[in-house]
Protein backbone atom coordinates (compact mmCIF):
# COMPACT_ATOMS: atom_id res chain seq x y z
CA UNK A 1 0.00 0.00 0.00
CA UNK A 2 1.33 3.40 -0.94
CA UNK A 3 0.25 6.63 0.71
CA UNK A 4 1.05 9.88 -1.04
CA UNK A 5 2.76 12.33 1.28
CA UNK A 6 3.76 15.52 -0.46
CA UNK A 7 5.76 18.46 0.80
CA UNK A 8 3.93 21.80 0.80
CA UNK A 9 5.85 24.98 -0.05
CA UNK A 10 5.79 27.01 3.18
CA UNK A 11 5.72 30.29 1.22
CA UNK A 12 2.57 29.27 -0.66
CA UNK A 13 0.49 27.56 2.02
CA UNK A 14 0.60 27.35 5.81
CA UNK A 15 -0.75 24.63 8.11
CA UNK A 16 -3.49 25.44 10.60
CA UNK A 17 -2.17 27.42 13.57
CA UNK A 18 -0.88 25.01 16.24
CA UNK A 19 -1.11 21.89 14.03
CA UNK A 20 1.96 19.67 14.51
CA UNK A 21 3.54 18.91 11.12
CA UNK A 22 6.81 17.62 9.66
CA UNK A 23 9.01 20.55 8.63
CA UNK A 24 11.97 20.74 6.24
CA UNK A 25 14.52 23.44 7.02
CA UNK A 26 16.81 25.42 4.71
CA UNK A 27 19.84 23.57 6.11
CA UNK A 28 18.30 20.20 5.14
CA UNK A 29 17.15 19.17 8.60
CA UNK A 30 13.72 17.59 9.07
CA UNK A 31 11.86 18.11 12.37
CA UNK A 32 8.39 18.18 13.77
CA UNK A 33 7.04 21.62 14.54
CA UNK A 34 4.09 23.97 14.30
CA UNK A 35 3.15 27.46 13.25
CA UNK A 36 2.34 29.89 16.09
CA UNK A 37 0.79 32.87 14.35
CA UNK A 38 3.61 33.96 12.02
CA UNK A 39 6.36 32.15 13.96
CA UNK A 40 7.51 28.58 13.26
CA UNK A 41 8.38 26.61 16.41
CA UNK A 42 9.87 23.18 16.92
CA UNK A 43 7.78 20.63 18.77
CA UNK A 44 9.38 21.73 22.08
CA UNK A 45 8.06 25.25 21.48
CA UNK A 46 11.44 26.88 20.72
CA UNK A 47 11.32 29.54 18.04
CA UNK A 48 12.87 28.56 14.70
CA UNK A 49 15.23 31.34 13.68
CA UNK A 50 14.88 33.11 10.34
CA UNK A 51 18.50 32.23 9.41
CA UNK A 52 17.38 28.58 8.85
CA UNK A 53 13.78 29.07 7.70
CA UNK A 54 11.17 26.39 7.16
CA UNK A 55 10.97 25.75 3.41
CA UNK A 56 8.40 22.94 3.30
CA UNK A 57 5.99 21.10 5.57
CA UNK A 58 3.69 18.08 5.42
CA UNK A 59 0.99 16.70 7.71
CA UNK A 60 1.89 13.90 10.10
CA UNK A 61 0.83 10.46 8.89
CA UNK A 62 -2.16 8.75 10.51
CA UNK A 63 -1.30 6.36 13.36
CA UNK A 64 -1.37 2.60 12.69
CA UNK A 65 -4.79 1.00 12.55
CA UNK A 66 -5.39 -2.12 14.66
CA UNK A 67 -2.74 -4.60 15.72
CA UNK A 68 0.13 -3.77 17.99
CA UNK A 69 1.93 -0.43 18.04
Amino acid sequence: MSVSMNWVDADKQKPDDGETVIIHMQGGEVWTGFLDGDVWRNVSGARIEEEEPVLHWMPLPNPPMGGRL
